[in-house]
């Protein structure tokens, strides 16, 4: 019995397996019969021209690929699959599959109202947005040769300012985004990748770049809080597409070159003017006089510290491709520049890794970036340092370690200081690792789970080596060294970041309405430490780190500080036929920043968008203006981008405490070393904004205007104790003390055509900034860092922008003796001579004093214009940037210095009894000893206008037809030329003159100056 069971179940197993064999098989050639590769070609409908990058979906899966740059695609579908292609700037098409061979022609769509932007926690069609939002994408701006991504943004979005701080290799542009936020913290933007805020500028290189979406006004940047305050600039990586793997290579290699600087003098030009000088205003006497075979020298300053043809290299490497269900993205960069000055270099390695995994109710985005730099700055002030060396001195050797000098003076010192700057070293290494996590969770048909999750490390370490440099006298034959002017200086930092949000979304349409509620909570933790040692005295130029020094060991500085930001917000979104958009957004934010009676705040905002072209009454005008949309917001954000502890007393050791004054007994004790102001609240701004967004011709024409006004209220701003107060450091206290507004008119326009077998997009951008300070404390003139108000030459003053210019006003010099009697007159300029910078009593009290100083402009634009071009032919392609500001002032500092250092060439022509009609002040002394050449005069006041052509690319793509015998899809050569017209009258080396910081923007200080490059590029697809 038991065995005639076993045998029936042997059977019966038999039959399931048999049954499941069938089955499969039945669906196997079902399959095998429904699954076929769909190939085909996507052209354009207008002129039956191929189009490259077009997106090939499966309607209801994640499957899809791309069309190659001939337009073709190949896919695996089923019969009756549904396939959706779509390309920004074209209108969507879906069709059916019913054989192999599918072909489609795409119609235009210019304004492409369907392209979605990435708003912060969420997306929205262009169609249905509120609030003022630019799109870039990553081909505008993979022409630029640089490491900076600011850099690339100048001139492309209307309403973003971006100047350069420095030519320096690795140095950052500076980005305002609808002008000044904050008088004492940093102006610029927020940073966000992924959804991830950052710390300051991520660093990214443009092949790891999707897109890149800056929100602009308030109604759009509260959405983070206080972070967004100076504007938000969000960045999409690239993601992997569904289908077979995608390999592309880039690569470029180009040289710098510098233009023309400050002009200096020769020998010949020296000497005369020295002459000169000891003969009618008791200079020195000429060095040559005890040392004349220096007459055969004749040294130039680009000897010294310029780098001919310095080369640029960039490196980029991506590979893509995927499943249906799971894809991925690698990419990797290597840039290496060297400076157009000496000692001077940055390199950096970028690698990045971004996986997403999709099902019906899962969404799961992954990325890594690790990014490692290595810079080597050069020596603080060369310019000016080797501006002051005369062209008669001993030319000095980089690689030695003596200077010759004499007992004349003027030789000492910048002998010294040119040998060191020759040879100092700054190096620093910087490893940054950003890992970022974003999850969504379908909970129901309405209903959807979102989380992000952050970190970033960031390790710094920098050394900067000041060698030992000894001085030979040639009349003593004696040897000399100051040990205190050389040492070893060593910084290490360590900045941890955590960010982490979480939130609900609810989506609903029912009828002509569309309503999403959704709610946030973001935490936000920033810690900081950092480490400073030094020491003096080098025995050997071998050994350039701590321990080669022997005296004044120095622990300089260290802090750990952990700052903190919470915040909770809800966010209403609603549209009705996509015709009348609303948003509404709340946030509750709360920062460590503060104290406990002020630290939470609460921040509203809400706009609003009217599709005036989807009425009824528009019809017929639509074929004429197809889009037309009224946009307006309201918004207001707090800001806490200041100083930590601003509240707290500080209180620090190493403070001598006199015991017993008649025996000179001290000890170590604590002090104060700064003031707070428990009472310290948010900086708040309140941003107003009214858009109009306008589509002609079918969208080939587009225009976009925005009027915005944002007040900032209570803003921080340092007040200075009286020294009795007992602060050892620093005497300010901030206090909430200032009101600003900025204003300005926005306009961006686009226009797309087709000229034969061409293609051409040109467009421009204009944007006016216009800041004024509407509140100060005790509505007086507030001089940046100067309690004397006398080197100081920025301001904050009621009723003028923010970093204004307040200078003495001149009128040339003293030429005559009746001047001068009547000069003598002011009681302050009793000492007055002939060839003398002559000061405007301005204010009529019949002397010359600080308050005579008056407003005379300030470093920001009054507008900015760009123009872009993109121009393609069969095979040829040509792309072109154009950047323009106007209204701008520059302090010439090098033009100062190298006057005080009697060096500049207009010094030949100086006022003197032969030169008796000069408006070139005479040198009485100097700097400081007489104001002829103090640098708070606009004497050196220059015009910062400037039309600068930033790129321009010329670039050629094989066809396909040799490509496809060497497994390519694409080969593409290129040349491009950056930076190489500038139509300025500023009389230096750049009139590009950045700066995030309010009180130095504008001034031209021994700035590493703008070059242009020229460069060769290959870009390989496979």
């Amino acid at each position: 019995m038991v065995r005639k069971q076993s045998i029936q179940k042997k059977i019966r197993r038999k039959g399931l397996n048999l049954f499941m064999l069938i089955v499969l098989s039945i669906s196997f050639v079902g399959y095998a019969q429904n699954t076929i590769e769909v190939k085909g070609k996507v052209v354009g409908a207008a002129d039956n021209l191929a189009i490259p990058g077009v997106s090939v979906l499966i309607q209801g899966t994640s499957r899809g690929t791309s069309t190659d740059f001939d337009g073709n695609y190949s896919i695996n579908a089923e019969i009756g699959d549904v396939l959706t292609f779509s390309y920004l700037g074209l209108k969507d098409q879906s069709v059916t599959v019913t054989g192999a061979s599918l072909n489609v022609s795409l119609e235009e769509d210019a304004e492409s109202l369907d392209e979605i932007i990435v708003v912060g926690y969420g997306t929205v069609s262009k169609k249905v947005l509120t609030g003022a939002v630019d799109r870039i994408d990553t081909e505008d701006i993979q022409q630029f040769v640089t490491s900076d991504i600011a850099s690339r943004l100048q001139g492309q979005i209307a309403g973003v300012s971006v100047s350069s701080s420095s030519g320096e290799p690795g140095e950052q542009a500076n980005i305002l985004i609808r002008g000044i936020t904050s008088l004492q913290g940093n102006n610029a933007p927020l940073f966000v990748v992924n959804g991830i805020p950052q710390i300051g500028d991520p660093g990214l290189s443009p092949n790891e770049i999707e897109t890149i979406d800056v929100l602009k006004d308030g109604a759009s940047t509260a959405v983070y809080g206080s972070r967004g305050a100076a504007g938000v600039i969000l960045i999409t990586t690239k993601k992997g597409v569904a289908g077979s793997m995608k390999v592309n290579f880039d690569l470029n290699n180009g040289f710098q070159f510098l233009g023309d600087g400050t002009p200096l003098m020769n020998t010949e030009d020296q000497l005369f003017y020295e002459l000169d000088t000891f003969e009618y205003f008791n200079g020195f006497r000429p060095t040559t006089n005890n040392t004349p075979e220096w007459l055969n020298n004749d040294n130039e300053f680009d000897d010294f510290v310029l780098v001919d043809n310095a080369e640029i290299k960039t490196y980029n490497l991506n590979i893509s491709g995927g499943s249906d269900k799971f894809t991925y993205n690698a990419s990797g960069q290597l840039f290496d520049q060297d400076g157009s000055l000496i000692n001077s270099n940055f390199k950096r390695y970028n690698g990045r890794i971004t996986t997403t995994y999709v099902t019906d109710n899962w969404k799961i985005d992954a990325s890594v970036a690790i990014t490692h730099e290595k810079r080597r700055r050069s020596s603080t002030g060369l310019i000016v340092t080797a501006s002051r060396y005369r062209p008669y001195f001993p030319e000095i050797d980089p690689d030695a370690e003596v200077a010759i000098i004499n007992n004349s003076g003027g030789t000492r010192t910048p002998a010294i200081a040119l040998g060191q700057a020759l040879k100092r070293k700054d190096d620093s290494n910087t490893d940054r690792t950003n890992i970022n996590l974003g999850i969504k969770r379908k909970l129901g048909e309405h209903l959807d789970f979102t989380t992000n999750l952050g970190s970033s490390i960031t390790n710094d370490f920098r050394n900067i080596f000041v060698p030992r440099f000894d001085l030979f006298n040639v009349e003593t034959g004696i040897s000399e060294n100051d040990p205190t002017r050389s040492g070893v200086t060593t910084s290490s930092g360590r900045t941890t970041k955590f960010s982490w949000d979480a939130g609900l979304i609810y989506n609903k349409k029912f009828g002509n309405h569309d309503v999403t509620l959704q709610t946030v909570g973001t935490l936000e933790e920033d810690n900081n430490k950092q480490f400073t040692a030094s020491i003096e005295g080098i025995t050997s130029n071998a050994i350039d780190v701590l321990n080669g020094g022997t005296i004044n060991e120095n622990v300089s500085s260290g802090f750990d500080y952990t700052t903190k930001r919470v915040g909770t917000l809800a966010r209403l979104q609603y549209n009705y036929k996509e015709k009348y958009i609303l948003q509404a957004l709340v946030r509750y934010d709360g920062s460590s920043r503060f104290g406990e009676d002020f630290r939470w705040g609460t921040f509203p905002s809400v706009s609003a968008a009217w599709n005036i072209s989807s009425e009824s009454f528009w019809e017929p005008l639509e074929e004429t203006v197809n889009n037309f949309k009224l946009r307006l917001s309201y918004a207001e954000v707090g800001y806490d981008g200041f100083r930590d502890f601003e509240f707290a007393k500080t209180i620090a050791q190493f403070a001598d405490y006199v015991f017993d004054v008649n025996d000179n007994n001290f000890d170590v004790g604590s002090a104060i070393r700064a003031y707070a102001n428990a009472d310290v609240k948010w900086e708040t701004s309140i941003s107003k904004n009214i858009g109009i967004d306008l589509g002609l011709f079918n969208n080939k024409l587009s225009f976009t205007l925005d009027y915005y006004q944002t007040e900032k209220e209570d803003m921080l701003f340092p007040v200075t104790l009286p020294g009795s107060a007992g602060a050892i450091d620093n005497p300010n206290l901030f206090l909430n003390v200032g009101n600003m507004t900025n204003e300005g008119f926005e306009i961006t326009t686009n226009y797309r055509t087709k000229i034969g077998a061409s293609n051409l997009t040109i467009g421009g951008t204009f944007t006016t900034f216009k800041n004024e300070v509407t509140k100060v404390v005790s509505n007086s003139v507030v001089f940046f860092n100067d309690s004397n108000n006398i080197n100081s030459n920025t301001v904050i003053a009621r009723g003028f922008e923010a970093g204004a210019f307040f200078l003495f006003e001149t009128d040339g010099t003293i030429k005559t003796q009746e001047e001068l009697e009547a000069y003598r007159q002011l009681p302050s300029r009793s000492d007055a001579q002939l060839g003398d910078l002559k000061y405007v009593d301005t204010n009529g009290d019949g002397n010359i004093t600080n308050e005579d100083r008056i407003y005379k402009g300030s470093g920001l634009a009054d507008f900015e214009y760009g123009l872009n071009l993109n121009w393609d032919y069969k095979n040829f392609d040509v792309s072109m940037n154009w950047f323009g500001t106007v209204g701008a002032e520059i302090l010439n500092g090098n033009k100062a210095a190298t006057y005080s250092f009697q060096r500049h060439q207009d010094l030949v022509n100086q006022w003197t009894p032969d030169n008796p009609t000069s408006d070139i002040p005479s040198f009485r002394g100097n700097n400081g000893e007489h104001p002829n050449y103090d640098f708070n005069t606009d004497y050196w006041l220059e015009s910062g206008d400037y039309l600068r052509l930033k790129q321009i690319t010329v670039g050629f793509s094989l066809p396909k037809e040799p490509l496809e015998s060497v497994a390519l899809s694409k080969l593409r050569l290129y040349l491009t030329a950056q930076n190489p017209l500038t139509f300025t009258g500023y009389d230096g080396y750049d009139p590009e003159i950045g700066g995030n910081s309010v009180e130095n923007r504008g001034i031209d200080s021994s700035r590493y100056p703008i070059s242009s490059t020229y460069s060769l590029g290959l870009q390989i697809a496979f």
